[in-house]
């Protein structure tokens, strides 16, 4: 089972090695798909934890006991793609590889697999054909 979550680390715990923690401890692997984490101020990680469902709830009630805030990743990119126009310009921006551009027929390649919610794509878009929503 895999799941997205965001992790939230105050500044007092941004330089504990919880993740590392989780990993050893609860059989979960961790794959950090985005951070913004730098000691003495808040940090933010988008991971994907991959495990049983018993160790991912587990490892997440350790994460909020050792007071990192853990909340479902609900978001999801949305795309207009009979409207793209493949410039490739959302491939340039895109360092999850979610957005590629197909060598052969130069479409635009869209794998919501790899997507990582940045919204970077939103932003770069001249044509604004992206936008995030939220699941359900």
């Amino acid at each position: 089972m895999n799941k997205r979550y965001v992790f939230t680390f105050p500044p007092d715990i941004v330089n504990r090695p919880i993740v590392s923690e989780i990993a050893k401890h609860f059989d979960v692997m961790v794959n950090i798909l985005n951070a913004d984490v730098t000691s003495g101020r808040e940090g933010k990680l988008v991971v994907e934890l991959e495990g049983i469902e018993e160790n991912i709830r587990k490892s997440l009630e350790y994460a909020v006991s050792a007071g990192i805030g853990c909340v479902p990743l609900l978001k999801q990119l949305q795309f207009d793609q009979e409207a793209c126009v493949a410039c490739g310009v959302c491939t340039s921006v895109c360092f999850s590889g979610a957005l590629t551009m197909d060598s052969e027929s130069w479409e635009l390649i869209y794998d919501p697999e790899q997507c990582v919610v940045c919204g970077r794509c939103v932003k770069a878009c001249p044509l604004r054909l992206f936008s995030i929503t939220m699941e359900g």
